[in-house]
Order: C-alpha cells, then sequence, then structure tokens
C-alpha cells in the first residue's frame, strides 16, 4: 500500500489511479522526494527509439502460431526509400495467432526468392505475438523492405527495413518499436486526438519525449504507450529514477493507457490454421 502522504507536493500525480502500480509495487520500488533526472520542463527522454529498455523480453511468451506462405500477390506498399506508394509483386506470408485473425506479411520482391523472404518474415510472427492484444488487433499488414529507414505505419498498417530491423534486434529493440508502430495502426484513428488524450496532455502540461514533443499529434500517443505499458505490466523492467520521470511526467496520460489496456477489443476468432503452415 501507499502511504498516504507520499504524494505530497505533486499536483495532477494526485488525480492519477495507482491501482495496478500499487499492486505491483512500482511505486514503493522508487523513491519519489527524489530530485528528477532532468531539467523541471524537458522531456526526459528523447524518443522511445532510443531508450534502452528491454521492455518487451524475448522469453516473453507470444500467441504467435505459424507463418503460412500465400504465394505472389499485388499490394501497395509505401516505401520510404522513395517516399512513393507501388503496387508490387509481393511475397505473402499469413501470420496465425491463437486470439486474432491472420496478419498478412509481405515482402518486397527484392527478397528474390521465397526462402529469402521466409527468413525475414520469420523475424516478425513471434513478436506480433507478444504485443499486447489491445494494440495489436488493428494491424492487417506488416510490409517489410531492404534498406536502413526508420519504421513507420497508418490505420491498419506497418512498414519496415530490414537493416534497421537488424540493428533492432542487436539493441534488443525491435519488439518495443514493433509495439510503437502497432499504436499508429490500432489506437492512432480512435485516440491520439480524442477529448480524452486531449485533455491528459493539457493536465500533465509537458512530453515524455523529445520526438513526442515535436509532433504531439501524431508521435505522443505512440511513444508513452511503451512507457506506461512497461510500468502496468512490467514493473521492474525500467530503473526506479526513470520510473519515477514518467510518472512525475504523464501521470494523466499513463491513466489514459491504463484505461486502454484494461479494454478487452472486439476480435473476430482466429480461423483454423492452414496446412503447411510452420
Amino acid at each position: 500500500m501507499i502511504a498516504q502522504g507520499t504524494w505530497r507536493g505533486f499536483g495532477n500525480l494526485r488525480a492519477f489511479r495507482l491501482s495496478k502500480l500499487a499492486r505491483a509495487g512500482v511505486i514503493g520500488a522508487i523513491a519519489l522526494t527524489a530530485q528528477p533526472s532532468h531539467a523541471a520542463n524537458d522531456p526526459p527522454f528523447t524518443s522511445m527509439a532510443d531508450t534502452v529498455f528491454d521492455v518487451i523480453r524475448e522469453t516473453d511468451p507470444s500467441t504467435f502460431v505459424c507463418l503460412h506462405y500465400e504465394g505472389r500477390v499485388l499490394r501497395q506498399m509505401w516505401d520510404k526509400r522513395l517516399d512513393d506508394e507501388f503496387d508490387l509483386d509481393a511475397f505473402l506470408f499469413s501470420a496465425h495467432f491463437t486470439d486474432m485473425p491472420p496478419i498478412e506479411i509481405l515482402l518486397n520482391p527484392e527478397f528474390e526468392t521465397p526462402e529469402l523472404a521466409r527468413a525475414e518474415a520469420e523475424r516478425y510472427g513471434y513478436r506480433l505475438g507478444q504485443l499486447p492484444l489491445v494494440f495489436r488487433h488493428g494491424i492487417r499488414q506488416l510490409g517489410v523492405h531492404k534498406g536502413d529507414e526508420g519504421f513507420h505505419a497508418g490505420s491498419g498498417k506497418i512498414f519496415v527495413y530490414s537493416e534497421m530491423s537488424e540493428r533492432r534486434i542487436e539493441q534488443n529493440r525491435l519488439e518495443e518499436s514493433l509495439l510503437h508502430e502497432s499504436v499508429h495502426a490500432t489506437l492512432d484513428n480512435e485516440y491520439r486526438l480524442s477529448p480524452e488524450w486531449i485533455a491528459a496532455q493539457e493536465s500533465d502540461g509537458r512530453f515524455l519525449t523529445r520526438y513526442a514533443a515535436s509532433r504531439p499529434e501524431r508521435e505522443d500517443l505512440a511513444d508513452t504507450a511503451l512507457f506506461a505499458y512497461a510500468l502496468l505490466r512490467h514493473p521492474g523492467r525500467i530503473p526506479p529514477v526513470d520510473s519515477l520521470d514518467i510518472l512525475r511526467t504523464v501521470p494523466a496520460r499513463i491513466g489514459v493507457i491504463e484505461n486502454i489496456l484494461d479494454r478487452a477489443p472486439d476480435v473476430p476468432e482466429p480461423p483454423p490454421v492452414p496446412e503447411g503452415c510452420l
């Protein structure tokens, strides 16, 4: 339990619903009277992608079942390298999960063969299944190009680049990057400009990352979601001093994301797994 006087002097942090954090022992694990590790109005982090926190780990469970090769299909794929969208004769794999319908994983024809395309697609299936369903259920497609560009997403779609994926695997951050993009794909349309989210931004009065502050209408929800998810579902995976910075900076927005995480999405039953799904 949290002593009542613990929150003295924390302003709107008093209003934050701490039930889950209290039960998880997050608050008890940090010294709330410590000084912030950054200037009072500066975002404590540069961006979600630049953190070193391993929030989703290789050993965490996944609802991923298998990949099924569907052949070559004509699909529109946005390519940041060319700043345009093209109809491509893509390699298509359906990624099957126990808790939702399949996600299409599309590979640019530059991967040349089904075998090379599968080797790349296999990087993403298990990791997608590690994301919470409430963030993931709106993803229809994951498109993969070669190259070293930053990931990007829109409604229902995520696009990634194989060399950047390799780097983020080496840094133990590919799962976290996919979570960020899943928020864009699944939740942006409903929440990023919602009265609830705007009111939470105004209540907090600050941003958690410089990236979110530079693009508050587009990136604040996705960049904040990972940190909130870590505190609410994996307490202890962010160091105490950083946990304190997060709690002090965006208490109202953590409360909104807590509400989102508590909602069970209305998702159709997954279809039977096809023969030959590996």
